[in-house]
């Protein structure tokens, strides 16, 4: 059947010339010069790598670590600075979730995603001016509270900035930087660091930090009401106490007290058999900071066993590194004192259990119990924050309660370990992040709503034929012996400039455009057009592209996928031909169903008009309703 010259009604015109021969050979070649037997087409759609999809605070990483490849560490220290306020801090003291979900540990090894990170922030705290304040929008006239300059705080008060807002936080320290300053060792993190990442953020003006004023005592539940919007950000300061016999002998003290006033610089008594309770990252800074401070030895007494530890991985390797000896499953029974001050202690088995309400009780094994010898007990089984000030309906054992938003009434929201319970630096930072968008949401009458549903990009959706192996590049530390003798000595050090470029390097830009040409060279018909050098910057001539996918099968990253022609819909993305044959995966000029049926419909009422002679004893049936009557 020829379809030269055909017209085909509106209804039935196809988005695409799937298999079929133009209606004319000249506009064949005018709309398709190559030729065209295209079922898919291939389309750039950029998906979400999981580092980016794991950290708290959303951060850009892969497009971070593409600048710092390329040497262009200020467009990536500002691309930090869009999700993370203080960079120099995260990049020592986070748990670094992105690197736990990176896909090149599938490959090889994950990327050393926090030196990098350092590597940037250190760079941009050096710069002499602070690039991001020129960029900021004038003050609205609107001020929100918080309370608490914690990393919560900050990242709340930073973000409120970035829209306009002014803000004042309300600090019961001496110092700003809540636990950041008490509760983590300089020697993860230097005091110098903290103070100049919170003088960076003070600098750019509408940021108030009112120390020494205690929530419920110094301002009040009603008073932060009256402000247009609240954030409280209070953390949990105050450690959980161990009901046992003997334990208010002196020389016991809880390790969040310990280590807050050990980064407070006040004196700090702790002898030199120091036993820590506990199984968590505190109760491993305490240790550390114990044999530090004292120049003794230091055991962690855990109920859990050794692969049950919450202690980041990396830390309790250094703890061993440094001597710090481990006892787990194991309990505190009693304190042993002499004229008031410890002695020693009584152990004995035991297992971590939990009650009916979820609760940790330890379950003792009888007749194992033991003494040994010690002159200090820190205790780091938890901690809590007093929120008697608080109206009873908001708090429940030691947190404030909140809606899925974070919302606890009206204006005001919480984030951070008073909400959600222990939990890391860059949790906090996300938390503070997500309440300054939410309480500008509130302000300007915009409805709150969920975090946006993204696709993660897997390991298997990339081409991994195109990277080669390539060894991780661990930080450098100090020697294990010389950071023990010091409070003050950095245990992890920076990579060098040639190390981030290189780990930066072994990024595999999963699920986004690198601009790595794979689509450019390999396309046999000049299809893919380069726009401009830069990542993502191509576009494909619809036109000459037959579909064979061969850029989507070499493309590295997974950022381009085959779409069938049948999902576009939009004139503009589209070309349509007249022709009624069917653009599908196996069609070979299969004609289209509404044509199909039109087909089979005249058929068979030709058939019928057969079975049924007219007077003259022929039959009177032409397609397209012609009568055939002849005058």
């Amino acid at each position: 059947m020829s379809v030269r010259g055909t017209r085909i009604p509106p209804h039935l015109q196809l988005p695409i010339a799937g298999v079929t021969p133009p209606p004319t050979e000249k506009d064949g070649q005018r709309l398709f010069p190559t030729g065209n037997f295209r079922f898919y087409r291939p389309v750039y759609r950029d998906k979400t790598p999981p580092c980016n999809n794991a950290c708290p605070t959303g951060e850009q990483i892969q497009k971070y670590l593409d600048y710092v490849k390329h040497e262009r560490y200020l467009d990536g220290y500002l691309t930090i600075l869009n999700d993370n306020p203080m960079p120099s801090v995260t990049g020592r003291v986070c748990y670094h979730p992105c690197e736990t979900a990176c896909n090149r540990a599938a490959h090889d090894e994950p990327i050393g995603i926090r030196s990098v990170e350092r590597f940037l922030g250190d760079y941009g705290l050096a710069l002499p001016e602070d690039p991001i304040a020129g960029t900021l929008p004038p003050l609205n006239g609107t001020t929100v509270a918080i309370v608490g300059s914690g990393p919560a705080g900050l990242a709340c008060a930073y973000h409120l900035r970035r829209r306009g807002y002014s803000s004042v936080i309300f600090e019961v320290l001496e110092k700003p930087g809540g636990m950041l300053r008490a509760g983590i060792p300089h020697w993860h993190l230097p005091e110098e660091i903290l103070d100049a990442e919170v003088a960076k953020l003070v600098a750019l003006g509408g940021i108030e930090i009112r120390c020494g004023v205690r929530a419920g005592r110094d301002v009040s539940w009603d008073e932060l009401r009256s402000y247009p919007a609240a954030f409280l950000a209070l953390g949990q300061d105050v450690g959980r106490r161990l009901p046992v016999e003997g334990i208010e002998a002196r020389g016991v003290t809880g390790a969040l007290e310990f280590l807050r006033e050990a980064g407070l610089g006040r004196p700090v008594q702790v002898g030199r058999q120091v036993l820590v309770i506990g199984g968590g990252n505190t109760a491993s800074d305490a240790a550390r900071s114990a044999i530090r401070l004292g120049g003794g030895e230091a055991t962690i007494a855990s109920l859990e066993a050794e692969d049950e530890l919450l202690i980041v991985p990396e830390d309790l390797i250094q703890a061993r590194e440094e001597g710090v000896a481990f006892a787990p499953n194991t309990s505190l029974v009693k304190v042993l004192s002499e004229d008031g001050h410890v002695t020693g202690a009584v152990l004995c088995d035991a297992r971590l259990g939990k009650d009916a309400s979820g609760a940790v009780r330890p379950e003792l094994i009888p007749g194992t119990e033991r003494e040994v010898a010690c002159d200090t007990i820190l205790i780091a089984i938890g901690q809590i924050q007093q929120l008697e000030w608080l109206p009873d309906r908001l708090s429940d054992r030691g947190v404030i309660t909140a809606d899925e938003h974070g919302r606890v009434e009206g204006n005001i929201f919480v984030g951070g370990d008073v909400m959600r319970g222990p939990s890391m630096v860059v949790d906090a930072l996300g938390d503070g992040k997500r309440a300054a968008r939410d309480i500008d949401r509130v302000l300007t009458a915009e409805a709150l709503g969920p975090e946006p549903e993204v696709q993660v990009m897997s390991y298997q959706g990339l081409n991994a034929a195109y990277f080669r192996h390539a060894p991780r590049i661990e930080a450098p530390l100090t020697l294990a012996a010389e950071r023990r003798r010091s409070q003050q000595v950095e245990v992890t050090l920076a990579y060098s400039q040639e190390e981030a470029i290189a780990e930066a390097d072994r990024c595999m830009s999963c699920g986004v455009c690198n601009g790595c040409d794979n689509c450019y060279i390999v396309c046999p018909d000049v299809s893919v057009m380069r726009d401009t050098r830069e990542n993502g910057h191509y576009t494909i001539r619809t036109t000459y592209c037959k579909g064979c996918l061969v850029c989507v099968q070499e493309c590295p990253t997974g950022c381009l996928e085959k779409v069938p022609e049948m999902d576009f819909d939009d004139p503009a993305d589209v070309t349509r031909m007249e022709t009624a044959f069917a653009p599908y995966d196996g069609a070979h000029a299969e004609q289209s169903a509404f044509t199909n049926q039109l087909i089979e419909e005249t058929i068979a009422e030709y058939d019928a008009t057969r079975k049924a002679p007219a007077g003259n004893g022929k039959t009177t049936f032409t397609p397209n309703g012609d009568s055939g009557v002849r005058p």
